[in-house]
């Protein structure tokens, strides 16, 4: 019998948004292709994550599983016989692909560069004197603006699910913003108690990202999106 989507996530069906959330992310990542996880069990952590982390779907999803536990396999059977089942002719495939790249992976790689773009210069400025009142404001500021982007970045993603075509182009976007929102949060506890450790870790999760960033754009070309 195949998993359904808790299980897959290692949850039970009473988890919380954020039990949900933190399996998703600790399992993409032990899991994901670049870290010799396979694609299969990586693309099927996804697809959870695209349903649970959507109030709307995941509504719709307890209520098929958990409605009648007596018919609980066949209903999930009906449930992924339907997903499976659903066909689209070529057309509409490139259709769906070109709308989420309109409208998904150009304005949030726009906002990823913009948070990226001035890093280096921001560090910069703030090292000539760390402790000096109006360097660190610039800096916090700078820190602020960004997590106001990463988070219309969230938003933005939930918008739409990956179409498959490009669903490991998704995963990549995805991965990406978690390093910049995680660096993010690591420049801030820096700003907090200056600590270089946050500030170190920070930077490695932002070159991270430009490395994710830099594939996406191979990839996206490479394959004509």
């Amino acid at each position: 019998m195949k998993k359904n989507l808790y299980e897959e996530l290692g949850l039970k069906k009473n988890a919380t948004k954020s039990e949900i959330k933190s399996s998703y992310r600790s399992l993409a990542k032990k899991h994901h292709p670049d870290a010799g996880g396979e694609k299969e069990r990586f693309l099927a952590i996804q697809n959870a994550w695209e349903t649970l982390n959507d109030p709307i779907k995941k509504e719709q999803y307890d209520r098929t599983i958990f409605s009648c536990s007596t018919s609980f396999h066949s209903l999930n059977e009906n449930w992924e016989d339907n997903y499976n089942s659903k066909k689209y002719n070529s057309s509409i495939k490139d259709k769906e692909v070109q709308t989420w790249i309109k409208e998904i992976y150009t304005p949030i790689n726009r906002l990823i560069s913009q948070i990226i773009k001035p890093l280096n210069n921001e560090i910069k400025e703030l090292s000539a004197d760390p402790y000096d009142e109006q360097l660190m404001e610039n800096f916090c500021n700078y820190i602020s603006l960004s997590q106001k982007k990463i988070d219309k970045v969230d938003k933005i993603y939930n918008k739409k699910l990956v179409p498959k075509p490009v669903s490991a182009l998704g995963l990549d976007l995805y991965h990406c913003f978690s390093q910049v929102k995680d660096a993010l949060l690591e420049f801030d506890r820096y700003t907090q108690g200056y600590v270089d450790d946050y500030l170190f870790d920070g930077k490695e999760m932002i070159k991270e990202a430009k490395r994710i960033q830099s594939k996406m754009s191979v990839e996206k070309r490479s394959k004509n999106f």
